[in-house]
Parts: structure tokens; sequence; C-alpha cells
């Protein structure tokens, strides 16, 4: 059996991680950054209700999705001055925009992949992500 002449690539080609392309992919390949996209659909939420609506993320892990939402200009958080300290996070245009791209993901889901057996590790996995994908498809996430 002939083997390839070259080896396959074990690194991200520059231009696909700084292409809009590549970012778009990096964004939706982040179960975290689509949990709480998928979570913010159904408006405003703070901190601490994000946290408990994902389940187990950390709050470490998070704080780090929602600061590059808000750079990326996904997210705006809105801090109020209340005592005690109030902040809210909700979706900004383009944030809603995602929104469109997740559907299109759920309606690729239902239409190829629903009569697939996932390999048990990666169901595993996927627990809180299959939880949030049924509410999506089943509307009781708001529509935006």
């Amino acid at each position: 059996m002939k083997t390839p002449d070259h080896e396959p690539p074990t690194e991200i080609p520059a231009a696909c991680a700084t292409s809009p392309m590549g970012r778009a992919i990096r964004l939706i390949g982040d179960m975290w950054i689509l949990l709480i996209v998928i979570t913010l659909l159904g408006g405003a939420k703070r901190f601490n209700e994000l946290r408990e609506l994902l389940g187990h993320i950390s709050s470490k892990t998070l704080s780090q999705r929602l600061k590059l939402l808000e750079e990326m200009g996904f997210v705006q958080r809105q801090a109020f001055l209340e005592i005690p300290p109030r902040v809210e996070y909700h979706l900004t245009e383009k944030g809603q925009a995602l929104g469109d791209v997740i559907a299109a993901i759920e309606q690729f889901a239902q239409k190829n992949l629903s009569d697939l057996d996932a390999p048990t590790a990666v169901a595993d996995g996927l627990t809180q992500a299959q939880s949030c994908a049924q509410d999506w498809s089943e509307g009781s996430l708001d529509e935006h």
C-alpha cells in the first residue's frame, strides 16, 4: 500500500484563522458560545442567571465567552447604577443575526442527523447542547 507523499496539516493555516469564514467557523464551533446566544435569544439575562440556565459552565468560562462576544459586537453588557450593582447581557443586532444561523443548523440537524446514533463520549458531552436544541426546536426559547 502506498502512503501519501505529504502529511495532512496539523495546524490551521493563518488565512483560515484570520479570514471572516475562519472566524465564523471558530465562533460556531464553540458549544458554549452557541448556548449563550441561544439563551440570550430569549431576552436579557444577568450573569448568574445565565450560569444557572447553562448548567455545567464555570464562571471563568462564562466570563471569557461573554467578554469575547462583547468584543466581537454580538453581546452588549449593560451596567445599572444600583446597589447592589446589576449587570445584564443582551444580544445586539449581530447577535440576533447569529440566531438565524443557529436556526439553520437546527434545520440541518433535524434533516440530516436525527437518525444517527452518536458515539457515547460525544453523546455525554453534548447532553446540554441537545437539551438546548430541543428547547429551541420546540419553541420554548423565545424567537428573535
